[in-house]
Formats: C-alpha cells, structure tokens, sequence
C-alpha cells in the first residue's frame, strides 16, 4: 500500500483521499510520472521549434512636423515583422545614442501575424542639419540594421 505525504496543510484532503483510495493514488502517480512528463517534453519540442523559426525585423525611419511646434520634427524608427519579440531599438544622433529620457517607445507591440513590431521617436529641429540612425539588434541578425536619416 502506498501512503501519502502532505507536505502542507492545504494537501491534506488529497492526502486522505489518495489513502482511502488507492486506485485514484496510483493513477495520479502515474499520471505526473509518465503523461505530464510526456506533455512537457512535447511543449519543449514545440518551444525549441519555435524558436528555430525566427524572423528578422523590416526597419523604416521616417519624420514628419510637429502637432505642436511647427518648428520641430518627429523622427520616427520602426522595426516590424520580426519573432521572437527580445528585439532592441536604438535612436541614435552622429553615432551616439539618445538618452531614453528623451525618445518615446510604443514598447513591443503584437502584429497580427504573430510577429511583433517596436516603435521610437525623438524630437528634433526642422532646421538644424544632423545624421540620424535607427540601430536594430537581434539575435536573429548577425550584424546590427542601421538605417541613416539626414535632416
């Protein structure tokens, strides 16, 4: 005969219900040794295929005028379409990143794809003339995505 152990107090009704039934122990048992170990390796299997099945992301920058300064322009980076979602986006001004104090993130968004998308911005003046870049990084890509806008 098979006992059981409750480790918790919370167990106990199991316990007693396991002790007065054997069969009902026996086919738990068997169940968390042998069908849910089962289900866990094919979950696993599934998960490392998945992650074989990885997508680079399409990176866009673009700008456009300010709602409310007609003086600024908003510079936007976009990387889209890319799987899994651990995709990192930089702005950066002459090769030097901007603080995140001073862009603004979507954060990683789903698309309806299963794909993901990230989206940043920065303000920048209309008139002043500066080299800008969108740097996307990803363990899918071998070397950084670096996209350059000139204002």
């Amino acid at each position: 005969m098979i006992i059981a152990i409750a480790s918790v107090d919370a167990a106990l009704p199991s316990k007693r219900k396991w002790d007065n039934v054997p069969i009902l122990h026996q086919y738990t048992k068997g169940y968390l040794e042998k069908e849910c170990v089962d289900w866990l390796n094919k979950f696993r299997e599934y998960a490392d295929k998945e992650l074989r099945n990885s997508y680079p992301p399409n990176v866009h920058i673009f700008a456009k005028s300010s709602m409310s300064d007609r003086s600024m322009w908003k510079l936007t980076c976009l990387a889209t379409g890319f799987y899994p979602k651990d995709t990192r986006l930089f702005i950066r001004k002459y090769r030097t990143s901007l603080p995140e104090d001073e862009t603004e993130s979507t954060g990683i968004r789903p698309n309806h794809d299963g794909t993901f998308q990230l989206r940043k911005s920065a303000g920048i003046w209309e008139d002043a003339e500066a080299e800008y870049d969108c740097v996307v990084t990803d363990r899918t890509l071998r070397e950084p995505i670096i996209i350059t806008y000139y204002s």
